[in-house]
């Protein structure tokens, strides 16, 4: 399926600028039944979308973006972060801008290796309600802990949270990370020194309870007190302003069973996501 139902004529791949990676991997917790469906809810949303941006003035048509086949993962969430890991970082390689739906937010952990293995200075901004740091008695790799395995790897800004343990606050050093709470009472200024600390070359992992339940309520752990529809905008276009982005995830989604709401915002925002970045790249 096609984002944004484009024209049938697909750039080819060697023309592509970006690439959109559909990975219907559903994690590891029983609370995330229902995320493997959400790359294809999103992708269907997007039929619903204009190809044209108002805000913007960009004709999405006309930014090079080809929308691959869906990747199909094991079960086992090595064997899944693995095979993430593989096949992004063909597309990494070729110096495409690689966005990945998902789907369960342990697809980071693969799209950041991959993007690991091209540019080595790499960065990531996490986007999230919750910090995703949690050890003791998790496997070596889950849902749960998937930014302590991306902080093993690489420097991380944590911007947005709302929640943690207290053993996760232990974990994150105070200058990379922003609640949801200091951009509300301070503006995105709260959010400049965790960007700073981010290297020129970014990966953006974003997580859709970054958003306030009010305008985003279908994901597994929702937390009061979220950034709204503009506020996360205006920070992606800080960040892509400001460093070069490798690539991007949208995850998190538990698709609504009646109605479109959650699936067409999850949609738009990949939409917006891709602009920013693009036109910061041309």
């Amino acid at each position: 399926m096609n984002f944004l139902n484009l024209p049938l004529k697909k750039p080819v791949y060697s023309q592509a600028k970006a690439v959109i990676l559909p990975i219907p991997y559903g994690g590891t917790s029983r609370a995330d039944l229902g995320m493997d469906k959400g790359p294809e809810a999103i992708l269907k949303a997007s039929q619903l979308l204009s190809a044209y941006d108002v805000e913007t003035n960009t004709d999405v048509g006309e930014l090079s973006i080809l929308t691959l086949d869906p990747l199909v993962c094991p079960q086992n969430p090595l064997e899944a972060v693995e095979e993430v890991c593989s096949q992004a970082g063909q597309h990494f390689k070729k110096g495409k801008l690689v966005a990945g739906i998902g789907g369960s937010h342990l697809i980071s952990l693969g799209m950041v290796r991959a993007a690991l293995e091209q540019y080595d200075n790499l960065s990531v901004l996490h986007l999230g309600a919750h910090p995703h740091l949690v050890d003791g008695d998790s496997p070596a790799c889950d849902d749960a802990n998937v930014m302590l395995r991306v902080q093993e790897k690489c420097a991380v800004s944590h911007i947005g949270i709302r929640s943690m343990t207290k053993a996760e606050r232990g974990k994150i050093h105070l200058d990379n990370l922003v609640f949801a709470r200091d951009i509300y009472n301070n503006g995105l200024n709260a959010a400049a020194d965790a960007i700073d600390l981010l290297s020129d070359k970014v990966y953006i992992a974003i997580h859709l309870d970054v958003l306030d339940p009010a305008c985003m309520p279908t994901v597994s752990r929702p937390e009061p007190g979220g950034l709204d529809w503009y506020t996360l905008n205006a920070l992606i276009r800080i960040v892509a302003r400001e460093k070069s982005i490798a690539g991007f995830d949208i995850t998190g989604l538990v698709p609504q069973k009646e109605g479109m709401h959650a699936q067409l915002l999850a949609a738009k925002l990949v939409y917006k996501t891709l602009i920013c970045i693009m036109q910061n790249s041309l």
